[in-house]
């Protein structure tokens, strides 16, 4: 149920961020938040990240679907995980989620947060972007961090000497 929840909230904060900045952008252009880091510049985006696969819309709502549909059972078999694992989940699930609301809606994501030094910059995102990029830097960091031990727990159990080598005479 947190797994929902969470996908609830990032998907509302999605789209109101959106057309917040969809409405305030028309009356006053883009604007520089932090002195040319960090900008509200309004950019759309009808393909994937950094507009791959640009002009794909179909293929991209049934990889989004599908995406969506694979979260779902991976949230089922996940239910009795760790509140962090399902919280990452929930992100992941209601960022593409949010993305496949404008592409459905408008064909396309929009995109508002334009961040980097110069002209050097970082493709625009929003914040369904930024709620998939956490949860699944954040998923991906706690499968890492916990099949260690797991690995240990195996190699301790199947009985090791003290340099180390799997006694295989028990």
């Amino acid at each position: 149920m947190l797994y929902f929840a969470i996908a609830a909230l990032v998907v509302i904060l999605d789209q109101a961020s959106k057309r917040l900045i969809w409405e305030i952008y028309q009356y006053n252009g883009g604007t520089d938040v932090i002195d040319g880091f960090l900008r509200i510049t309004l950019s759309k985006n009808a393909g994937a990240v950094m507009g791959i696969l640009s002009g794909s819309r179909t293929l991209l709502l049934a990889v989004t679907v599908a995406s969506i549909a694979a979260l779902v059972l991976f949230a089922y078999r996940m239910r009795f995980a760790p509140v962090s694992k399902r919280v990452c989940l929930g992100l992941i699930l209601g960022g593409a989620f949010g993305n496949m609301i404008d592409r459905i809606a408008a064909g396309e994501v929009l995109d508002f947060i334009d961040m980097g030094i110069g002209r050097y910059r970082w493709p625009t995102y929003n914040v369904a972007d930024i709620a998939v990029t956490i949860g699944a830097i954040l998923l991906i960091w706690g499968f890492v961090m916990h099949s260690q031990p797991e690995q240990e727990k195996a190699q301790a159990g199947a009985g090791t000497d003290e340099t180390g080598h799997v006694d295989r005479t028990s």
